[in-house]
């Protein structure tokens, strides 16, 4: 196991599903249920790249390091969900992009 590529994917895990949380969360919101199963599942791909170049494999040694990716996986879906209502409860309609809560702005900027 390449450990410099075990934490680099967990961290790029756990940014890169903050987004598609914030999204998951929109759609659910919105009940499109179309864009909640692509907010679930378009980081997968990613996820099994990061896995593959930290050298992880699926025998027993590896399995608890799996683990830690799909924790980095749910704890990025939960964050960006978090974000989502946090924006609402704060009187903000983002709609499904994260990135407008910078700008302060509202609405659709993608």
């Amino acid at each position: 196991m390449n450990v410099s590529w075990f934490i680099i994917g967990l961290v790029v895990t756990f940014l890169v599903n903050i987004p598609f949380g914030f999204w998951r969360a929109h759609a659910k919101r919105t009940g499109n249920k179309l864009e909640w199963a692509l907010a679930v599942h378009l980081p997968v791909p990613l996820v099994v790249f990061m896995r593959y170049l930290a050298g992880l494999s699926w025998n027993a040694s590896g399995v608890p390091f799996i683990l830690t990716f799909v924790l980095a996986y749910f704890l990025g879906q939960r964050t960006g969900g978090r974000l989502y209502l946090k924006a609402h409860e704060n009187g903000l309609n983002p709609g499904r992009n994260v990135f407008i809560l910078w700008t302060g702005g509202e609405g659709e900027a993608i």
